[in-house]
Formats: C-alpha cells, sequence, structure tokens
C-alpha cells in the first residue's frame, strides 16, 4: 500500500473512536466511547480508535492502530497504520475480516498525530451490511500537489479512490477510480465520490452533500 498522510479528512457515519451498541436504522448507529484498553481484538501497534456496530453480519468492531518504525542505520523508519474490520462471535471471539495498512513518513505530521479524522462504516444501500470509509490526503513533494486516498471496504472487498489534491480555492484536482468501482452499488459510488470531495477539493468548491459528517480536528 501507498504511504500514509497527514491532513486527513473528517469521518462519517457510526460516528468515529466510539464503540457502537447496535443499529437502530441501517444507515445510523449508536456509539459510545471505548478506551483502547478496552479493545480484545488481536492488532499490531497502539489502538489510535475503535469504534462498531451491529449489523445483519453481527457486531463489527473496527480498529485503527499506530505501530511506530524503528532506527534502521540511524535513520528513523516510517509509521505503520493499519484498519482493521473484525466480527465478533457469540463466544466472545473475533473473526478478522480485511486489514489495511499503510506507511508514514517519520517527518510527517500523521505519525505523530492521534487519530486518523475520517475512519467510518455506515449501511449505504440499506442492504443491512455496513460499508467502511477510509479518506486521507498525503502533502505532496517537491512542489508537487498533494494526493489523496478513500478507500471503500464494500463486502469486505477493497475499493479505491486515488487524485491530486486542490488546497488553493484555484488549484486542481483529478480523480482516478479502481476499474471495479464502478461495479459498487450506485447508492455506495455517490457517497463515496462525495466523501472524496472533502478530500480533494477545498471547502469553497466542495458540492452540498446530505452526508452526515463529523467534523475532526485538523492535523
Amino acid at each position: 500500500m501507498n504511504r500514509l498522510i497527514p491532513h486527513l479528512s473528517r469521518l462519517l457515519a457510526c460516528g468515529a473512536l466510539t464503540l457502537a451498541m447496535g443499529c437502530q436504522a441501517a444507515s445510523a448507529c449508536q456509539t459510545r466511547a471505548v478506551q483502547s484498553d478496552q479493545v480484545t481484538v488481536p492488532v499490531e501497534g497502539k489502538v489510535a480508535q475503535a469504534f462498531s456496530c451491529k449489523d445483519a453480519e453481527g457486531e463489527q468492531i473496527f480498529v485503527e492502530t499506530r505501530l511506530p518504525g524503528t532506527v534502521v542505520n540511524g535513520k528513523l523508519q516510517p509509521t505503520a497504520v493499519s484498519f482493521y474490520k473484525f466480527t465478533l462471535q457469540a463466544n466472545g471471539k473475533a473473526t478478522k475480516r480485511w486489514q489495511a495498512r499503510d506507511f508514514v513518513p517519520a517527518d510527517s505530521r500523521l505519525s505523530r498525530s492521534p487519530k486518523v479524522e475520517r475512519f467510518t462504516a455506515q449501511d449505504v444501500d440499506g442492504d443491512g451490511v455496513l460499508e467502511a470509509f477510509i479518506a486521507y490526503a498525503v502533502p505532496g513533494q517537491s512542489g508537487n500537489p498533494d494526493e489523496g486516498k478513500l478507500l471503500v471496504f464494500f463486502k469486505d472487498r477493497k475499493y479505491a479512490v486515488r487524485g491530486a489534491v486542490a488546497l488553493a480555492p484555484e488549484g486542481f484536482s483529478t480523480r482516478t477510480l479502481d476499474p471495479a468501482f464502478a461495479t459498487l452499488p450506485a447508492a455506495v459510488q455517490n457517497h463515496a465520490l462525495g466523501l472524496w470531495d472533502t478530500v480533494a477539493l477545498p471547502p469553497s468548491r466542495q458540492r452540498t452533500s446530505a452526508l452526515t459528517v463529523s467534523q475532526g480536528p485538523q492535523h
């Protein structure tokens, strides 16, 4: 996976850094805060955030972790940032459904920040099963524009949107979709592309969206 990133976007739907007791409606979660030491699923690194919600497949637990890099030949290596989904079984054990890993340069702001601003789960298409969304933007090097990335997990398969991020009102942005992105349900595509706008476009050019957005602090 490509390197991960500083200014991440804000979180959607089920609420970030929280543990949900269940879903009242197809796209809503009731959440409660969870301490990192209460996360018992097997992950690597330190828990940065966790939340869960019950869908048609059971109690789903979503976790983000950070694993600082070691020093090699006097140089600090990148921090590993991982995102997980687990399903909690009736016997209390958890089954890992997927994991996404990225790497943050040791000198980036994200490597020092406590959380990603947007990591969410929501039943967008109304089939009773949660989709997960992870969005962030990476500062460009040598005068290049920032690089944005949006990961969508649908039926435990990953789909991605990548492109250049416009930081100034007159800046430009680009967007490249995974070839399989077009196979996603229309509701999931629209939700993802609306979220992409919050990553790739400055606020003055973002399209109006009916999505519920949880604002996180800027890093």
